[in-house]
C-alpha cells in the first residue's frame, strides 16, 4: 500500500560494454521511473564479469495502510490480481507493470489484512505468507486464474515472475473487493482455514492435498 519515491541503481558491466547498450538500459530505467513517478537519485557503477543490475526503491506509506504478509487471520478470504503463469514463455517477466496503483486502491477501499507480490510462484509465495502469519491457507485449483501462456494450473502455481498481488481480507469485506482494478482482474482463490503453517489445494472433486512448491528456490 506504499508510494515509491526514489531509486538507486547499482550496475556492474564488463569492460567491453558499449555506450549504446548503456544508453538503452538507462533509457528503459528512466521510462519506468517516470511511469511510477520515481526519481533515480544515485547508485554505483563497477566492473564485473557479466552485466548485473540491482535496483533499490525507497518509499513511504501511511501507517494506517501499512500491509505486511504476516497479517492473515483465520477465516480470511484469499485473492490474487491478474493471471498467473507463463511469464518467461510470454516475455512478461521482462515487461510487467508493478501493481503499485492497484495496491494503493485496495488498501483505501477495503481493510486488507495481508498482502505481498508474487515473484517466486503462487505455491511458493503462499507458503511464505503462511509462515509469516502462522495460518494455514487453502486454495481452490479451479479458481486459480491461468494466463494463456501458462497453459495449465500447474504452471500458474509454480512458474513465478508474475509480480501480481496476493492478499487477504475478512469474509465480511470480501464482497467489497472489486472484480477488476482498471484493466486488471481480481480473483477469489481460497481462504485461511486454521492456525498453523500449511498450504493446501482443493481439487474440483473435493479432494484436499498439500500444495508443494516446485518453483524457484533462493537458497
Amino acid at each position: 500500500g506504499g508510494r515509491p519515491l526514489a531509486a538507486v541503481v547499482s550496475l556492474g558491466v564488463p569492460p567491453a560494454t558499449t555506450t549504446q547498450f548503456l544508453d538503452g538500459l538507462y533509457g528503459g530505467i528512466a521510462r519506468c521511473a517516470k511511469r511510477c513517478r520515481v526519481s533515480v537519485v544515485g547508485g554505483d557503477t563497477v566492473r564485473s564479469a557479466r552485466v548485473t543490475v540491482d535496483v533499490a526503491i525507497l518509499g513511504t506509506v501511511e501507517c494506517r495502510h501499512l500491509t505486511r504478509r504476516s497479517g492473515v487471520r483465520v477465516g480470511d478470504v484469499l485473492f490474487v490480481t491478474g493471471r498467473l503463469g507463463g511469464s518467461l514463455r510470454s516475455g512478461r517477466h521482462a515487461r510487467f507493470v508493478p501493481r503499485v496503483r492497484e495496491a494503493q486502491i485496495l488498501v483505501r477501499r477495503v481493510k486488507v489484512h495481508a498482502m505481498m507480490d508474487l515473484s517466486d510462484g503462487l505455491a511458493s509465495d503462499l507458503w511464505q505468507m503462511s509462515r509469516a502469519s502462522r495460518v494455514a491457507l487453502r486454495i481452490h485449483r479451479g479458481s486459480v486464474p491461468v494466463a494463456r501462456a501458462a497453459g495449465s494450473v500447474e504452471h500458474a502455481l509454480m512458474d513465478g515472475e508474475d509480480f501480481e498481488l496476493l492478499f487477504t481480507v475478512s469474509p465480511h469485506d470480501a464482497a467489497r473487493v472489486p472484480q477488476r482494478l482498471g484493466s486488471c482482474p481480481v480473483t477469489r482463490i481460497g481462504a485461511a482455514v486454521a492456525r498453523g503453517v500449511a498450504v493446501e489445494q482443493e481439487y474440483p472433486d473435493g479432494r484436499i492435498r498439500p500444495l508443494i512448491p516446485t518453483g524457484f528456490q533462493h537458497f
